[in-house]
């Protein structure tokens, strides 16, 4: 009976230590989940001009990240991450000294994981209000953090309305969102070689190219792999491979397909002819 008992001890103990490596593997990885509050502010900028006299209903409107938002000293929103909006309203000036109308939303933004946030326009959400029919930035009231030029608000009888590039305006999270993000542990791998947990050798984290990007038009809006990333002149860390990027100046385009390789540095000079 005794065997038995030793037996039965040896092979609990061998049990344990198989769910004490699983649990060392969890604990010991490189990402954790993040919870991003609701009402946390995302402070965001126009990337165009967007005018009554040309606009339309519907149309999509893309703004960036100017402030890097951290919570508990991770990374969740990075400075110049894609925020999107939508126009809800656009009439050009019309007949009798009517001036044009034009208003939008801001919708969402991308975390750093690559998830869509839903925005909303206040701290706190007003009783009965909801992110589907939520009101623009013009009628909910919102006040741009700065104007580049002659505020919108101004609206002059019989004029179209235009809203600069560059524009800021506060926005918020409009519920909690869990997003994956690099804990403050590096990242690790546990391995159970019969005698115990024991931590893998840890390898390099991967170093990303530098890509310098410039334009014979200043302030050209640049997207790598479909994703607007900021305006030239700019500089572009990109992971080793192949990108296709793609360089806007009104109604100007250039695009090129560059393969780059860890820790290089690639100048693209753009002419606009």
């Amino acid at each position: 009976m005794k065997s038995i008992n030793v037996s039965n001890a040896i092979n609990g103990r061998k049990a344990l230590a198989k769910v004490l490596s699983g649990l060392l593997l969890v604990a010991m990885s490189g990402f954790g989940q993040v919870i991003i509050p609701e009402g946390t502010k995302v402070r965001v900028q126009l990337d165009q001009a967007i005018s009554s006299a040309t606009a339309e209903q519907g149309q999509t409107v893309n703004l960036t990240v100017t402030d890097a938002v951290t919570l508990h000293n991770v990374t969740v929103i990075g400075e110049g991450a894609r925020a999107t909006g939508t126009v809800t309203e656009a009439h050009e000036k019309r007949r009798m000294g009517r001036s044009g109308k034009l208003d939008f939303s801001i919708d969402r933004v991308k975390a750093a994981d690559g998830q869509w946030v839903p925005l909303r326009y206040a701290v706190t959400r007003r009783s009965g209000e909801s992110h589907a029919v939520r009101t623009g930035i013009l009628t909910a009231g919102v006040a741009a953090v700065f104007w580049p030029a002659a505020p919108v608000m101004l609206l002059w009888k019989g004029k179209d309305i235009t809203i600069n590039k560059g524009v800021v305006f506060d926005v918020y999270t409009d519920n909690n969102q869990t997003v994956s993000a690099p804990s403050s542990l590096p990242s690790r791998t546990v391995v159970f070689d019969g005698q115990g947990p024991s931590l893998a050798p840890q390898s390099a984290a991967p170093v990303p190219a530098a890509v310098s990007v410039t334009s014979s038009i200043g302030g050209a809006d640049i997207e790598v792999d479909g994703s607007f990333v900021g305006n030239t002149p700019t500089m572009v860390q990109l992971a080793a491979g192949v990108h296709h990027v793609t360089v806007r100046s009104g109604m100007k385009t250039w695009e090129r397909t560059v393969q780059v390789s860890a820790g290089s540095t690639v100048s693209l000079n753009v002419a606009f002819y």
